[in-house]
């Protein structure tokens, strides 16, 4: 019986070492625009060759009609799309002693995504989370502005956020929701060693039932004239706050 194997392609420098890196097995070709070299690019065509990648010159009409008005630095590959993980994955996780979860609440931005990824993967966040529908997923451009991040964390996608909360609860993980209206700033709690933060989306911010299953919501304090950040850098500010909390833990 034949397989079906699903394949994408994966654009931009950063996104594609870390593929060749992580996944070269899943890897089949690697694309390079003629006439395109640096320094970085030369490094990537020999990395490919050393895991016999098949390597490709390809016209600029090629990278214009598969990447139009993307930032794609002149390098692709063609590779297996990323396995995303389900509920189950979570069984294990979530028995560890400490864990640092961050729960985006139908973000459907690919670059918000993309971004919380990438400072995820800097603060060694066990997973993301996001619910099934209405919500941005692994995409080419969530990968490209991960920077290589969408590789290293496990992207966890369950049907239902609330029970997903729910149960992350049950094992004692703290959930704390990041709200504008919240009393509390998120640098006055104690955070202990078992902590997944919530980040609403981009234009409603958390959904009324995600809310009201966070142990705590907290604002950050901005005594400027902008009233909100971008939903990444919330996320980003939260994330190394618990780092910071429990820097004597690692």
């Amino acid at each position: 019986m034949k397989i079906e194997i699903d394949l994408e392609m994966i654009f931009g420098i950063n996104i594609v070492e870390a593929v060749i890196d992580s996944r070269e097995k899943e890897v089949k070709s690697l694309f390079v625009m003629e006439s395109k070299s640096n320094s970085r690019i030369k490094a990537l065509i020999d990395k490919a060759n050393s895991k016999k990648i098949t390597v490709s010159v390809k016209s600029r009409s090629f990278f214009k009609e598969n990447f139009e008005n993307l930032n794609h630095q002149g390098v692709s590959i063609l590779c297996e799309k990323r396995k995303e993980e389900n509920e189950s994955y979570l069984g294990d996780l979530l028995k560890k002693k400490s864990i640092l979860l961050l729960v985006l609440d139908h973000l459907t931005d690919p670059h918000n995504v993309g971004a919380c990824l990438r400072s995820s993967s800097a603060a060694n966040v066990d997973a993301v989370i996001v619910p099934k529908n209405r919500a941005c997923h692994l995409n080419p451009t969530v990968r490209k502005v991960s920077s290589g991040g969408s590789e290293l964390i496990p992207f966890v996608i369950v049907t239902n956020l609330v029970r997903a909360l729910e149960k992350i609860r049950s094992y004692g993980v703290e959930v704390v929701g990041a709200d504008q209206n919240a009393e509390e700033s998120y640098s006055d709690i104690d955070l202990g060693k078992k902590v997944a933060f919530v980040i609403g989306s981009e234009d409603k911010g958390l959904k009324r039932l995600t809310s009201k299953n966070c142990d705590k919501l907290v604002k950050i304090d901005m005594p400027g004239k902008i009233e909100s950040l971008n939903t990444s850098v919330s996320a980003s500010i939260l994330i190394f706050e618990y780092l910071r909390k429990n820097r004597n833990n690692f």
